[in-house]
């Protein structure tokens, strides 16, 4: 159940971002935000589940910047008829947003849906040695 509520609230951080900038910034269509959001929310996923436990916050919201861009750039010029806009620049604003968000989105993730203590220097999701 909480990974249920992990990726729903994930859709939900990704549909927002998405929908303010490509839906009220650039006028894209909401039925184009929502399978992209779907797609990104999925992949993204993933992504946390097999990367962030082996590596670092830092790495996985990189890895969620470079993620979203490519994602957003490339279903953008798949699904957006005729942009009046650079979808590059677009995919770029959204990446930067929704990585800001995947940094807090992680730490949810460590804290509540595994229960553990981490910070953004450790790569092990452990509890700290005692001296």
């Amino acid at each position: 159940m909480k990974y249920i509520e992990a990726l729903l609230m994930k859709f939900a951080m990704v549909f927002s971002v998405l929908f303010v900038i490509l839906g009220l910034t650039y006028g894209v269509e909401v039925f184009d935000i929502f399978i992209i959001s779907l797609i990104i929310t999925v992949i993204g996923f993933v992504g946390d589940l097999v990367i962030y436990p082996k590596t670092s916050n830092k790495v996985a919201t990189g890895g969620d910047f470079v993620l979203v861009f490519l994602l957003v750039w490339l279903l953008g010029m798949w699904l957006i008829e005729n942009p009046d806009f650079s979808i590059v620049m677009a995919a770029l604003f959204t990446a930067v947003v929704v990585a800001a968000g995947e940094w807090f989105f992680h730490i949810y993730l460590t804290k509540r849906v595994w229960e553990q203590k981490e910070t953004s220097h450790t790569t092990e999701h452990d509890e700290p040695r005692r001296m």
